[in-house]
């Protein structure tokens, strides 16, 4: 998996919104050694923990996410991925909001 796609994308959010890991660790609830690990590529952050930053860098999952998720392989998924993109942002937040659901259910 390529988990640096998804720690340089919160890193570069983080630095757009002036955060040190240390106020992206206090604002998320996670450590400061999680976040060092997500953006380096060491981890990547389960389905909480990216809530937990989407919410503290005011960003929807998806943006953390967008580059691993372009990447995946697979016609099925690739498509999929397409048709949830094309749709107008509130219409994307709603369907990651059921996909959520969704694992949360299955797990």
């Amino acid at each position: 998996m390529e988990y640096p796609m998804v720690g340089k994308r919160i890193k570069e959010i983080r630095l757009k919104n002036e955060m040190t890991q240390t106020m992206l660790a206090e604002k998320s609830g996670l450590s400061e050694m999680a976040i060092y690990s997500y953006e380096s590529g060491r981890r990547l952050p389960a389905l909480e923990p990216l809530v937990q930053l989407s919410n503290a860098l005011n960003v929807s999952p998806e943006a953390l996410l967008c580059d691993y998720v372009e990447n995946l392989s697979g016609v099925k998924g690739n498509s999929l991925i397409n048709k949830v993109n094309s749709l107008p942002e509130n219409d994307r937040d709603r369907i990651l909001k059921i996909m959520d659901a969704l694992v949360s259910a299955a797990g």
